[in-house]
């Protein structure tokens, strides 16, 4: 009885314990609807059979419910002993409460409470209610017939429990009871006849054992009339026999209780371990086989029994037993020796086996007992340490392995053969010493980000050797975590790929470079151009194309030779590169031909003051072999989109222009396309305009659903404004914003939809409606030193909308002047719980830049790409391009422009279900949105894709 109370109690104790570290180890999770957790706690419920269910209480005193309950979803415990004693520090710790009816079950329970130690969200105390009826069910088999009882105590003298479950018993103490006071309270364990019970009032024979630590006492009482009633047959015949057996049966009789006891005892831990116990006979046959060796061989005890041991052992192996049982009828043990053995199944186990002889009375040798032991796991996970052992020597790539402090402790040999320094040198400094010049520092930046988030790096960078040379290394950079999820180790695995890296860079420069001055070549100005005119165009900015003709260049090369000519080339390219800005690209078309293209250009007047420092440029005198040179170049501009052309009637109009140019005299510039003049009076009209809008509420949001194509659901809505023009009607965007992109009315409109657009949020959230919203935002309002302040205090305005369910989108040329800058607002803005989009994502310059350095959980596909898919291959192309990014990445991915349901069958067979689009919805007022989410489903063709293979 004391071991089963024992085991039974410390289960509870167990499954506490164990579910008090998974709630630390989980502090922003709530239990009760944790999918893992309640796999957790049914887990737990199953091991004890069903007598122990978990629940958790809040600091309140509010009992949730877990597994197996009705269902209720909380009930208040706060007057319960169990939580009130959890109240005090001097008192909290495992509490085994007093006997109860459940308030959620109407059973009667046992309750038994342990206290959170550190904080864990809501939940303060656990609580194990162990169901008292099915715990006395074997406790009731176990007692003596009729009048017998088995209870258990605890140490303050309440009973807990009590077989059989008749009167008012349980939740009663006897502490008052004389047997208490002079027996159980003050001895581990012991005997005494008591006169009267204080439960029946009858005269009982009792025997107590206080429970190894737990606060309990187990006891079992028969009743002193019935163990007698069989003497007081023939009472005068027995008398003189009683007497003179008397002095015997007291000697005997306590004797014969400590080998009853000894052997339950010694019979219990044989049928509970989890190790095998065979008793064979010394000729090997098996005449004794334990739960455990059934477990561990499969075999049941009636297929066993009688059957040579010889049957365990591998074909391999059979010799041993002679050589055990040689031992064994020697009178020796055999201790402990790993072998091998044939599990029913035919799988052959690793096992520890202990055996030793068996006497009789007499010190003779009858048999022998086996003690067994799986150790299969331990082996296979010592193979596996060697496997691992001999690769990290071995293997060719270099491996070094830090502390969680970034200290090194351990490296390979590689790594000494890749870097040049051996293991002493190293070992305790951080891998800051092999930092090369030639590598920035927002490798490193996005390397700490992508470990917090994912615990995983891996990407190129450049390191320095002990010779002091860089090399380009492939590197994957990983943490490693100890039980409790704390980072204990970073790992490095790098390969030295110097050679491949230098190689690809010289054959990228090559088909790109002029390899005279080193500026683009055609090819190279093409992508440029074209990439800068669909910025343009999206973004409603201006470009202008400059094509340049030196003048009399052929003169310069007749007179001096074409080595003379190059090398003025060469010092004039210089000269003009260093007046552009960066974002500008020059290039060389061949000969004496170059072409600039500045991006980002307000007006005209931004254009002539460019064109003219570029004619001082090339003015310059150079100085080439001891002789002064000097020489002017002709220019053609035109402005995109004022001259609405592609990127080759550009060239050809800036050609023309350059060609008037020279027809004028030369050393001058010449404008393609003058319809600028007006330029000016009519952006600053249309920014009155804007104001006067703003001040009188004529703009408007609407709102373009986003869902996900296979399944219909509704994720979230992408906020448009539109303006209500008292005279033109509903304006797009693209009619009025170019024209405050560069002014303060910019932040001002800009703010206007953030708060709008929380607004409606609330007004849906209201309405039961909780939709995710993405607003774009301007570069200019996005880079405002006070934005993040702003929209803090926006979102606390709206306290019922999450911070979550709100995306800034930013579009991909915005962050391109200050990248660090930008990086740092987004982090910001992150604390505060918004997410951020890339917005046409790949229709910049750098793409991956972003992705490596801008905090974005969403890539938003271009509509220009998804809208000619269906057709053009190169934009199928870049459509899987940026879906394989998005995944290598681990970023989101939405689909723009989708406009037919084949456009969103093609998308979702190449992975991307998330889409929006005039093809699901074109955007609408918010009084719309409830209704049209209500009713939306997809069309079946997209829902029939989901079950099919993706291409």
């Amino acid at each position: 009885m004391q071991s089963q109370t024992k085991g039974l109690f410390k289960q509870a104790e167990l499954s506490l314990t164990v579910a008090g570290r998974w709630i630390e180890d989980n502090p922003h999770s709530d239990p009760a609807r944790s999918p893992e957790f309640l796999a957790l706690c049914d887990a737990l419920r199953r091991e004890s059979d069903g007598l122990l269910d978990l629940r958790v209480v809040t600091r309140s005193g509010l009992a949730r419910s877990i597994t197996g309950m009705p269902k209720i979803d909380t009930v208040d415990v706060s007057d319960r002993d169990y939580f009130q004693v959890q109240l005090d520090a001097q008192t909290r710790g495992l509490f085994i409460g007093k006997p109860m009816v459940g308030r959620m079950t109407n059973k009667n329970l046992i309750p038994i409470s342990l206290p959170l130690t550190t904080a864990a969200g809501e939940v303060a105390v656990l609580l194990v209610a162990m169901d008292l009826d099915r715990m006395a069910g074997p406790f009731e088999v176990e007692r003596i017939k009729p009048a017998g009882t088995i209870g258990i105590v605890r140490n303050d003298g309440m009973v807990l429990m009590r077989s059989p479950m008749t009167g008012n018993v349980v939740g009663r103490s006897i502490a008052s009871g004389q047997a208490w006071k002079q027996y159980i309270s003050t001895l581990p364990k012991g005997s005494y006849e008591s006169d009267v019970s204080l439960f029946d009032q009858q005269p009982r024979l009792v025997s107590f054992a206080k429970v190894e630590g737990l606060p309990l006492v187990v006891y079992v009482s028969a009743s002193k009339i019935d163990a007698l009633a069989p003497w007081r047959v023939n009472t005068g015949i027995l008398a003189g026999v009683a007497t003179l057996l008397s002095i015997v049966a007291v000697v005997v009789s306590g004797a014969l209780t400590r080998a009853f006891a000894a052997a339950r005892i010694s019979d219990a831990i044989v049928q509970s371990t989890d190790e095998a116990i065979v008793g064979k006979s010394l000729d090997g046959i098996v005449n004794s086989w334990n739960p455990g060796a059934e477990q561990m061989f499969g075999y049941s005890a009636a297929e066993m029994l009688g059957q040579p041991v010889r049957k365990l052992l591998p074909p391999d192996r059979q010799s041993e037993e002679a050589v055990i049982l040689d031992s064994i009828r020697s009178g020796r043990n055999v201790e402990h020796f790993e072998t091998k053995r044939v599990r029913k199944d035919g799988t052959v186990i690793d096992v520890s086996v202990t055996i030793s002889p068996i006497r009789d009375s007499l010190g003779a040798v009858i048999g022998a007992s086996k003690i067994a032991r799986d150790i299969s796991a331990q082996i296979a996970a010592l193979r596996r340490l060697r496997l691992t052992s001999s690769v990290f020597t071995n293997a060719s790539e270099g491996i070094l392995i830090t502390d969680r402090e970034g200290r090194m402790v351990e490296v390979n040999d590689a790594f000494t053969r890749i870097t040049g320094y051996d293991r002493e040198e190293v070992i305790g400094n951080t891998p800051q010493m092999f930092r090369s010049s030639r590598q920035g520092p927002q490798v490193f930046k996005a390397m700490h980000v992508a470990l917090i988030r994912h615990g995983e790096w891996k990407g190129e960078m450049w390191s320095r050797n002990k010779n002091g040379e860089a090399y380009s290394v492939w590197l994957t950079v990983s943490q490693v975590k100890g039980r409790r999820g704390k980072v204990r180790n970073y790992v490095a695995l790098f390969s030295d790929v110097t050679v491949l890296k230098l190689q690809q860079e010289k054959l990228e420069h090559s088909a790109q470079f002029d390899p005279l001055t080193d500026l683009p070549n055609r090819s190279l100005l093409s992508d440029r151009l074209n990439q800068a005119m669909t910025v343009c165009l999206r973004h409603n900015r201006s470009l202008a194309v400059l094509y340049m003709d030196l003048d009399g260049f052929k003169a310069i090369n007749d007179r001096f030779g074409h080595k003379a000519g190059d090398e003025l080339l060469i010092a004039v390219s210089s000269q003009v590169k260093a007046v552009l800005r960066d974002v500008d690209t020059l290039a060389r078309l061949g000969g004496d031909e170059f072409v600039a293209v500045l991006t980002d250009v307000d007006n005209v007047q931004d254009c002539i003051h460019m064109a003219n420092r570029i004619l001082d440029a090339f003015a310059k005198p150079v100085l080439i072999e001891d002789t002064l040179m000097h020489v002017t170049v002709s220019i053609g501009v035109t402005l995109y989109p004022q001259d609405n052309a592609d990127a080759d009637h550009l060239m050809r109009h800036a050609d023309q222009a350059m060609y008037e140019a020279k027809q004028s005299g030369k050393n001058r510039f010449h404008l393609f396309d003058s319809a600028q003049d007006a330029e000016v009076k009519s952006r600053s009209v249309q920014q009155d305009m804007i104001a006067l809008a703003l001040e009188r509420g004529e703009f408007v949001l609407h709102y373009q659903p986003k869902v996900d194509m296979h399944t219909g659901v509704v994720f979230g809505a992408e906020a448009l404004i539109r303006w209500q023009h008292p005279e033109r009607g509903l304006l797009l965007p693209g009619v009025f914003l170019p024209a405050i992109e560069r002014h303060p009315l910019n932040e001002a409109v800009g703010a206007w939809v953030l708060d709008q657009a929380l607004r409606q949020m609330s007004e849906w959230n209201a309405q039961g409606l909780v939709l995710p919203v993405s607003v774009n935002v301007p570069a200019r309002q996005l880079q405002h030193p006070k934005f993040v302040k702003q929209l803090s205090e926006m979102l606390a305005a709206y306290p019922e909308v999450s911070p979550h369910a709100l995306e800034l989108e930013v579009l991909e040329t915005s962050a391109l002047d200050d990248i660090v800058s930008t990086a740092t607002i987004m982090e910001d803005c992150h604390r505060l719980g918004v997410r951020f989009a890339i917005d046409d994502f790949g229709t910049g310059y750098s793409s991956l830049t972003y992705l490596r350095h801008l905090p974005v959980e969403t890539l938003k596909i271009d509509q220009s790409f998804v809208r000619d898919m269906l057709e053009d291959r190169d934009d199928l192309a870049i459509v899987k391009g940026v879906i394989g990014l998005a995944a290598a990445f681990q970023r989101d991915c939405i689909a723009e422009g989708v406009e037919t349901v084949a456009h969103g069958t093609r998308l979702i067979s190449l992975g991307c279900t998330a889409a929006q689009g005039f093809g699901i919805a074109r955007p609408m007022p918010a009084a719309q949105v409830v209704q049209w989410c209500a009713s939306w489903t997809p069309p079946a063709e997209w829902r029939a894709q989901g079950q099919q293979p993706r291409v």
